[in-house]
């Protein structure tokens, strides 16, 4: 049964006691609509709670949708290890020294299926490599998201010359017609990809597709088994779709107040939404219980 932390803070801290406080030994945290405010920045707050955390011991892993080069300058503000896990699980990386431990691309037949059908189209597509984002055309929704994001965005005549195998590719358009798309190269490709798909703002959604068997939890696991973690010994935050996997297969999952309601089902707990520091609220309980 989801609880809901604003109400029942005495419940979390009773059933991480019971799970075994000390037990726990990596905090893996989402991003966008989790750890940051809707102005995509760290407060305060939840700037002081992470850093709490980690000088408590346990491990502070960012697991986000974002590329690497879109999270370096939260790592500075966090101070917490380079180790992220980006681009949905695809891709994990050391920020601060580069060294990279796992990367899934694409297939080059799904890339260029992708853009077989959408040739001429007004769907907005960035291929993205590693740290490097390619599309043909400025347009608003490429601003805005380099605006969000902080990154840079590279413009080329044509994509063509990059079916290669991009670590992600990402489509902006409404619901409908991405869902077209991937209902095509589904069936053209069955098994032979995964996706996430989320709504985005007003009626502009993003579908971005990746390696198959690839997804930010499956991340999140092969990080935490390198540094001798086990899956139960994790804390997960979460707010979206992709972000379900995480917080079912980790020893405590949390979803956002502002969650999509399919993720606050599965969570263990619901906590104050990304505008009102529920990351904070829920580690700042923890630190509590950890030193009584």
């Amino acid at each position: 049964m989801v609880e809901t932390i604003s109400s029942h803070c005495d419940e979390l801290r009773q059933l991480v006691s019971e799970k075994g406080l000390s037990s726990f030994k990596m905090i893996a945290l989402d991003m966008d609509g989790t750890l940051l405010n809707r102005n995509h920045q760290l407060s305060n707050r939840t700037i002081a709670s992470v850093k709490m955390i980690a000088d408590a011991g346990l491990t502070v892993l960012l697991a986000t949708g974002r590329m690497t080069s879109a999270v370096k300058n939260h790592l500075e503000k966090l101070g917490t290890p380079g180790l992220v896990v980006s681009h949905n699980g695809a891709l994990v990386k050391d920020v601060r020294t580069g060294q990279i431990y796992h990367h899934d691309t694409v297939p080059k037949e799904v890339v260029t299926k992708v853009l077989q059908l959408l040739e001429g189209k007004e769907t907005v597509i960035h291929f993205n490599f590693d740290d490097n984002i390619y599309l043909t055309a400025s347009n608003p929704y490429s601003e805005r998201y380099s605006q969000e994001l902080q990154v840079s965005l590279t413009y080329a005549s044509s994509l063509k010359g990059f079916e290669g195998e991009p670590t992600s590719i990402l489509l902006m358009d409404n619901q409908e017609v991405l869902k077209q798309v991937l209902t095509t190269v589904s069936h053209h490709f069955l098994g032979q990809f995964d996706y996430v798909m989320a709504p985005w703002q007003s009626n502009v959604w993003r579908l971005q597709f990746l390696a198959t068997n690839t997804s930010k939890g499956k991340g999140v696991l092969q990080v935490a088994k390198r540094l001798g973690v086990k899956p139960e010994e994790i804390i997960s935050f979460g707010d979206s779709y992709n972000d379900m996997d995480m917080l079912q297969h980790t020893g405590l999952g949390i979803a956002m107040g502002n969650a999509v309601p399919e993720l606050k089902q599965v969570a263990d707990f619901v906590t104050f939404s990304n505008q009102e520091d529920g990351v904070a609220y829920v580690l700042e309980a923890l630190f509590k219980s950890w030193n009584k």
